[in-house]
């Protein structure tokens, strides 16, 4: 249903234990369309994999990534590829609705409107200031040249993006919500704790992926920041999660980051600064203020 017709889709099933593989190839017999391409693998490979099969067949200028529980707004392509025609970025990312499991949208929008060069826009998702997602952009293919999503188990599209945005010349963002995103307690994002070795491989990954960069003030602030909000995210999964292993992984996020960090991480992001000050303090108290806030943020 999109605005611009001039697209390819790549259906991606990735082992699925469901019968969904022969609803897809049903409903393409029924309607043949040569635009629309499925690759059904029989074993589960992992997001990363499924990502990464897709650019291998891809022939676009430009990719998109939708999640298959998500809706695009019918003119998501076509208003992303106008502003990228307009500005010359080589990533173009809009604001989504976060949509909760009665049908209520909010609509959130991850940096500010306008364009900044590749690097700034590297610094801005390390500091949590801009969207670290796959979906909610268009990503110019060429920057993926060299470029692949990685084997860890969390952030993965923040991970390959990093490189991207370190590639690109420009990132335009723009505040129509052009995406809708389904919040569910059974989401990928909530349902597990994610071992907090993989956050150390995280950390591992951003630094390497900076380079040279790494001794510039200003990656050393973003790097510091993207610490803090990392073990904070992995202290998070643990209080949604709870149980046994909750306890075990929210002693070692509260070990991930110093109280210099934290403090370096306030003074950027008054927000996560707060937040890791806290976590160190009063674990028990941040359990509680989380609490509320994921009740507050996505109704549930």
């Amino acid at each position: 249903n999109q605005t611009d017709p001039n697209f390819e889709l790549l259906i991606m099933i990735d082992g699925s234990p469901d019968n969904s593989a022969d609803i897809i190839t049903d409903y393409h017999k029924k309607n043949p369309d040569t635009r629309i391409h499925i690759f059904n693998n029989p074993e589960n490979k992992g997001l990363s994999a499924m990502r990464n099969q897709g650019l291998e067949h891809a022939r676009g200028e430009w990719v998109v990534f939708p999640d298959s529980d998500d809706a695009l707004e019918p003119t998501f392509l076509e208003r992303l590829h106008q502003q990228a025609e307009l500005t010359g970025a080589d990533v173009v990312n809009c604001a989504h609705n976060m949509v909760d499991t009665r049908g209520h949208k909010t609509k959130r929008l991850k940096g500010a409107p306008g364009i900044r060069t590749g690097e700034q826009a590297a610094y801005e998702l390390l500091q949590d200031e801009l969207s670290p997602y796959a979906w909610d952009k268009i990503i110019r293919r060429s920057l993926f040249n060299d470029v692949r999503y990685p084997d860890i188990e969390r952030a993965e599209d923040e991970c390959a993006l990093l490189k991207c945005y370190l590639a690109a010349q420009s990132v335009s963002v723009i505040d129509d919500p052009l995406y809708n995103y389904s919040v569910t307690p059974d989401s990928l994002t909530w349902s597990r704790i994610t071992p907090v070795e993989e956050t150390h491989r995280l950390i591992a990954y951003f630094e390497d992926a900076l380079g040279e960069r790494r001794s510039e003030p200003d990656a050393q602030k973003a790097l510091t920041v993207a610490r803090v909000v990392a073990f904070l995210n992995n202290a998070q999964q643990a209080l949604v999660v709870g149980g046994d292993s909750a306890r075990e992984t929210l002693r070692a996020c509260c070990k991930g980051f110093t109280y210099a960090q934290a403090l370096t991480a306030l003074r950027t992001n008054r927000i996560f600064g707060a937040a890791g000050v806290l976590l160190k303090t009063s674990p028990k108290l941040y359990r509680v203020l989380y609490g509320i806030y994921i009740k507050r943020t996505y109704k549930m």
